[in-house]
């Protein structure tokens, strides 16, 4: 077969068409496919960091609701404001049965919060160690919430087992109702 100048030219042309085709069509539609690839793959990642994050939610719900359930317990342990003096009548009364006595009992300033408030009640007990111990157990058992925020212990020389203790309790309450005034011992 003979290539004359025909052929030459058809040849050319569709070389030419072929390179056009190439240029024009196929190259810039293959840069758009690549932008939306890339496109897909990082819409796709934030997807999945939006999956990961809203994963814990339920667990988030279900710790919220135990909390409130918390809050709901210990708001139950605070005492009205009036019903501090009760209190304090009970821990005087379980100093007596430990035969402790109570040498001073001084109230100090209130400290309120959003929630709750504390009344500080500073005590000298005096009396046999073994007796403080209960006193102090059957304190812990109490059913409002309590603290012992401070105390001191001496050991009275004369007599064996014998001591003087200086203590501050915190009592806590509801500040919703006005309290009434209680009086030293």
């Amino acid at each position: 077969m003979k290539l004359g100048f025909r052929e030459i030219i058809f040849v050319s042309v569709m070389l030419a068409v072929l390179v056009c085709a190439y240029t024009f069509v196929f190259k810039k539609t293959n840069e758009k496919r690549q932008a939306l690839v890339a496109d897909i793959e990082s819409k796709q990642k934030v997807l999945n960091n939006l999956s990961q994050a809203t994963a814990g939610i339920d667990d988030l719900n279900r710790k919220t609701q135990e909390l409130e359930k918390a809050i709901k317990f210990f708001q139950s342990k605070l005492p009205q404001e009036r019903e501090v003096d009760k209190i304090l009548q009970d821990v005087w009364q379980m100093a007596a049965a430990n035969s402790l006595e109570s040498k001073t009992v001084k109230m100090q300033k209130t400290e309120k919060t959003a929630n709750y408030s504390e009344q500080p009640i500073q005590m000298s007990l005096s009396g046999d160690f073994n007796g403080f111990y209960s006193f102090l157990l059957q304190l812990e058992k109490l059913p409002r919430i309590t603290r012992v925020t401070q105390m001191k212990l001496e050991k009275i020389s004369d007599r064996e087992g014998a001591m003087q203790a200086q203590l501050t309790l915190s009592i806590f309450f509801d500040p919703g109702t006005p309290a009434v005034a209680s009086t030293s011992n």
